[in-house]
């Protein structure tokens, strides 16, 4: 299956973080397939959601390295993206995601945070490129390295 199929009946995505670094990093690998999405945002076809969660864990390489101006980047995208909403996290997503790791003891509280976050915004989908993820049942997972063979682009990380 390509991308853009797995996307067909998605009226709403959330962007895990990987996949906004790879979009705002232009990553030869995986930065083509989150095109695609951000695509489909910039035409109204999609609307994305994220949570705070993906401005903490973005930011700290570009502050730890001094660049500013990636720094900058992120947050302009996070806060100012075109369809995208920067959501808060809530007493009931905190909530949501204790339920989630206990269902899932694998699952790390960030990655429950933000699925909590996608369930509360009633995302269809949960875009992102941790496998770990793809055995959660309450919503919709896309890994992103599941899509490369499609797209011809090596599968080297």
């Amino acid at each position: 299956m390509i991308l853009s199929e797995a996307l067909g009946e998605i009226k709403t995505i959330f962007l895990d973080t990987a996949p906004v670094i790879y979009f705002i990093e232009a990553h030869h690998q995986f930065g083509p397939l989150v095109r695609q999405v951000i695509e489909l945002m910039n035409k109204n076809r999609i609307q994305a959601v994220t949570s705070v969660l993906t401005l903490s864990e973005v930011l700290p390489k570009p502050v730890e390295t001094g660049n500013d101006a990636l720094a900058e980047k992120f947050k302009t995208y996070l806060k100012n993206g075109p369809n995208l909403t920067l959501l808060p996290i809530t007493e009931i997503i905190g909530e949501s995601a204790g339920v989630l790791r206990g269902k899932y003891p694998h699952l790390k509280t960030v990655d429950a945070v933000q699925i909590a976050t996608a369930l509360d915004a009633e995302a269809d989908a949960f875009l992102t490129n941790d496998i770990k993820l793809s055995g959660i049942k309450e919503i919709k997972i896309i890994v992103l390295k599941d899509y490369l063979v499609a797209t011809g682009i090596s599968h080297r990380t």
